[in-house]
């Protein structure tokens, strides 16, 4: 008997080590990457840095094809965007609540005003993450003078601290963190790191009276478009002019 319970404490403690080392994928029924790397940037560019692997489910038709590669969209300064197709980078001085991917479960809207260090007219004053691949819910963030909330509660008020939503977020706010906007290189920053269902992660660098932006995710099923593009692969159809043209960055309506 006790030979038995033993080994089966060992094995409890085996399970427990190797739980530990790759982290459960948020939603079983999405390509997911398990262990996901940290984007790093490094004098400019974007970097990944350590393991990553793919955790598919191919019976998911909302599954994005694990075969594209992730692609990233960065929105800094007084917004400057580098959308997901890359070769682009657009300038938006417009105010107001404008969507930055939208697609048919992953909406992503950024509210534009005047602030920031510079005192620009136009910098990130909130950023908002809904639609179904957050079953509805939705997360707002505000610069670090204002507030972080889901489904309008506030939650980590605190630095470092933590949330978990079961299987929809994972928020991760901590002092330190890459800069996104090269210029605030020598400002202390606050950064804070989410991962989303759908392999869709967010890096926010939360700035006195404005937020710096990082999107990485691959190719949403069924298009998107936005003020990060339409990720389709074509780097010449994501000037400022041509998404205004689709539609794709309009003034949200304020029921949306």
């Amino acid at each position: 008997g006790a030979m038995a319970a033993a080994i089966a404490r060992l094995a409890l403690l085996w399970l427990g080590a190797t739980s530990q080392a790759v982290a459960e994928p948020l939603d079983q029924d999405h390509c997911l990457l398990s262990r996901r790397s940290r984007l790093q940037l490094s004098g400019g560019l974007l970097q990944s840095r350590g393991a990553d692997s793919d955790v598919c489910s191919p019976t998911s038709e909302a599954c994005p094809p694990c075969d594209k590669a992730e692609g990233t969209c960065m929105l800094w300064g007084d917004p400057h965007i580098l959308v997901f197709d890359n070769k682009v980078h657009i300038r938006m001085l417009d105010h107001g609540v404008f969507w930055v991917v939208r697609s048919s479960c992953v909406n992503i809207q950024a509210e534009y005003g005047p602030g920031g260090p510079m005192k620009s007219p136009a910098v990130i004053k909130a950023l908002a993450i809904g639609g179904a691949f957050l079953q509805n819910h939705t997360l707002v963030v505000e610069p670090s003078k204002g507030d972080v909330t889901w489904d309008g509660t506030k939650i980590l008020q605190s630095i470092p601290a933590e949330f978990d939503a079961a299987g929809l977020l994972r928020a991760h706010y901590h002092g330190g963190g890459e800069h996104i906007d090269p210029g605030l290189r020598g400002m202390k920053v606050r950064t804070l790191d989410l991962d989303l269902p759908l392999g869709v992660r967010v890096t926010v660098n939360r700035w006195p009276g404005h937020l710096d932006v990082l999107l990485a995710m691959r190719p949403l099923p069924g298009g998107q478009d936005g003020h990060c593009g339409n990720f389709n692969g074509v780097s010449t159809d994501d000037t400022a002019e041509q998404i205004a043209s689709r539609g794709a960055g309009q003034l949200v309506p304020r029921s949306e």
